[in-house]
């Protein structure tokens, strides 16, 4: 499941005190770092006002990625290219055959019929069928990431990313590589609780409950998931961190908008900048 954790949080309600946005800063420049869900819900927005003022007082909008290349067809045919198979594999000959009518089934009981995913690699289909149940639960709506990259291209505001498409593709091809039949069963086995883990990660989002979202998605991802800890999570908060330092060098300031686990733990991107002397406070 919690790979699934992080798609939602990689795919109004009460106003809060606080939330999932931060200061950092040294002596002489600042950015502002928020912790983001990629799916919402209508009842989500509008979003905790804090995020709204860091992006009028921010000289830039810094994403995970390019949003609007990765919508754009080429960037949408270089995703089907990338997580599709084309080599006359497919899932059957990939999976198990316990694991082949596991998938069948439960894709059956969701509404796809199971030869509209055969050509899907397990990545794929982990996404595809999260995206469905995720609609089910009326999660239907663009996260905090697209909504401000849509704000940001109206309003003429520079967008940068943190890592290409390109790296943002190989991580989620590389997921659950060599382990597919793993990947899929846990997915189907956990997809249940999705309703419950949803209702949780949001509201520790809103508060920006680094310890809750830690609990919820960090800490078993590390005992279920080791591999998938490392590659999805640790690897490019590493990767991260020389660019975000790069940025406090300059008197611009930045809104960095990452997916709120990537914030939450010792190696969360916060931890790490407190680690090298950066100061580090709520918003």
């Amino acid at each position: 499941m919690r790979h699934l954790i992080l798609l939602c949080l990689l795919i109004p309600g009460s106003i809060y005190a606080e939330t999932s946005l931060w200061r950092v800063s040294d002596n002489h420049s600042e950015l502002f770092i928020g912790g983001t869900v990629h799916v919402l819900g209508s009842g989500d927005y509008p979003l905790p006002p804090e995020f709204g003022q860091a992006y009028q007082q921010a000289d830039t909008l810094v994403l995970e990625t390019d949003l609007s290349a990765m919508a754009a067809p080429e960037g949408q045919l270089q995703l089907l290219q990338r997580l599709l198979y084309s080599d006359g594999r497919t899932l059957k000959t990939v999976l198990d055959e316990p694991t082949y009518q596991a998938l069948s089934q439960y894709s059956a009981k969701a509404g796809l019929a199971i030869e509209s995913l055969l050509l899907f690699k397990p990545p794929m289909v982990v996404i595809t069928l999260t995206l469905l149940e995720l609609q089910k639960l009326g999660l239907n709506e663009s996260g905090v990431d697209q909504f401000f990259s849509q704000r940001a291209q109206a309003d003429s505001k520079p967008l940068a990313g943190l890592e290409t498409p390109e790296q943002q593709l190989d991580t989620l091809e590389r997921m659950g590589q060599g382990h597919e039949n793993e990947l899929i069963l846990s997915t189907i086995k956990d997809m249940q609780n999705l309703p419950s883990i949803m209702h949780e990660l949001k509201a520790a989002w809103r508060k920006g409950d680094m310890k809750a979202l830690e609990n919820i998605g960090i800490t078993p991802m590390q005992t279920e998931y080791p591999v998938l800890y490392q590659d999805l999570l640790v690897r490019r908060n590493q990767s991260w961190l020389p660019e975000i330092m790069a940025m406090l060098l300059s008197p611009e300031r930045e809104l960095i908008l990452v997916g709120a686990l990537h914030l939450a733990g010792t190696d969360g991107v916060l931890e790490q900048l407190r680690r090298r002397g950066y100061t580090v406070e709520k918003y």
